[in-house]
């Protein structure tokens, strides 16, 4: 099958609360939906979720790179089996790096989503059929702790349906005071059976990272999240062998060249692994079985205020890859006022039917994203082969 048409659109969906790390702040989601549309009638569902200071990649960028240098390829080849698809993703990297075009993760990633869900449209299986064999049949997902005041903490916490919430990242700042407050609060919440692990975006110099470590170290810490900058490849070894908290690379980490190189110079414990920062379902496994190759665990990540589509596609890398430990992925918290416990778990759908072929996202679900949506480009085999 043939595509016809790529459209572009801009996800814009506002937060039910302002969502403040080290790195950013958004009010609400930014993501691009990529839909490939086939000759058949098939469509194809992508989502880019592009954060500068990971990929250096943002919205328009993401949306340049499809239509200037992505869309002649994808308009010139026909996707019938996975072997198409690999195919055309390497020509597309291929291709950016014959450009020069050096930040095209994301971009990639949307790609790399869409093509899978319309090949399993096309041969009407789920999307785990082109990922691996079913290594689990359920995960609970752990949920992000934002820079909060204290209080909107607790508020959140009393929202939340207890028995469903047993992995806890807390997002933590330079301000050491400030840190032990918001962990202290967290774990006093939760109580000692969750699991609590915090996150720094790379912000704090190597002392500031064990001064930090050390006092927090008596609320249980399980792992911290890029304590060093992204960089800092020395930083991070010499942390490794001198805390006992294991760590897990984020922004150091999007790539499987990146991935050899952090777990060759013993510079991390964990990698995080966020489907549209490593260039979508198919980079990211190859990550995922490089690092269990060389028995490294790994954290299924994700981007704030994804959609269903990443979502999906997070289901599936997670039902599908046996070394994760973690499993990142509640943007409903971002957008709903309420949320039931079967949200905080990741299920297999075993049912045959039409609505779980490819990402198995359902029609209504799929209009209430486009509610949320503004066209930005569209793109037709016709137009783009003529000029």
């Amino acid at each position: 099958m043939k595509i016809v048409k790529i459209n572009n659109y801009k996800y814009n969906k506002p937060f039910r609360f302002n969502f403040h790390s080290t790195q950013t702040f958004r009010t609400s989601a930014e993501s691009i939906i990529v839909r490939l549309e086939f000759e058949n009638g098939i469509s194809g569902y992508g989502e880019s979720t592009p954060m500068a200071y990971i990929t250096g990649e943002d919205c328009s960028s993401v949306v340049q790179v499809i239509q200037n240098c992505f869309s002649s390829i994808l308009f010139s080849h026909e996707i019938h089996t996975i072997d198409d698809v690999v195919g055309v993703l390497n020509e597309l990297e291929s291709e950016c790096l014959k450009k020069n075009i050096l930040h095209y993760n994301s971009a990639l990633g949307a790609i790399d989503i869409a093509l899978l869900d319309a090949l399993g449209k096309l041969q009407k299986v789920p999307v785990t059929n082109f990922l691996g064999s079913i290594v689990r049949e359920k995960a609970l997902y752990s949920i992000s702790i934002p820079f909060l005041p204290l209080q909107k903490i607790k508020e959140l916490f009393y929202q939340l349906p207890k028995s469903s919430v047993k992995y806890v990242k807390v997002l933590v700042g330079e301000t050491e005071s400030e840190n032990i407050k918001r962990v202290s609060l967290v774990r006093s919440l939760f109580g000692n059976n969750v699991d609590i692990r915090v996150e720094n975006n790379g912000k704090w110099t190597f002392q500031q990272a064990v001064s930090n470590l050390e006092k927090l170290d008596k609320f249980n810490i399980t792992a911290v999240e890029q304590p060093v900058a992204r960089d800092d490849i020395v930083g991070l070894q010499r942390l490794k062998k001198t805390i006992k908290i294991p760590i897990i690379v984020d922004e150091s980490m999007c790539s499987l060249s990146d991935a050899k190189n952090l777990i060759e110079k013993d510079a991390c414990d964990i990698l995080n692994i966020k489907i549209s920062k490593c260039g979508g379902l198919l980079r990211s496994k190859d990550i995922a079985h490089f690092a269990k190759s060389q028995n490294i665990s790994c954290q299924m990540g994700a981007h704030i205020g994804e959609t269903e589509i990443l979502n999906a596609a997070g289901k599936f890398f997670a039902l599908t890859t046996s070394n994760l430990v973690y499993f990142e992925g509640a943007s409903f918290l971002l957008f709903e006022d309420s949320c039931s416990n079967n949200q905080f778990e990741i299920k297999n759908k075993k049912e045959d039917k039409v609505s779980n072929f490819g990402l198995g996202i359902k029609l209504t679900n799929q209009q209430l994203i486009m509610k949320h949506c503004v066209p930005i480009v569209e793109l037709s085999d016709k137009t783009v082969h003529s000029s």
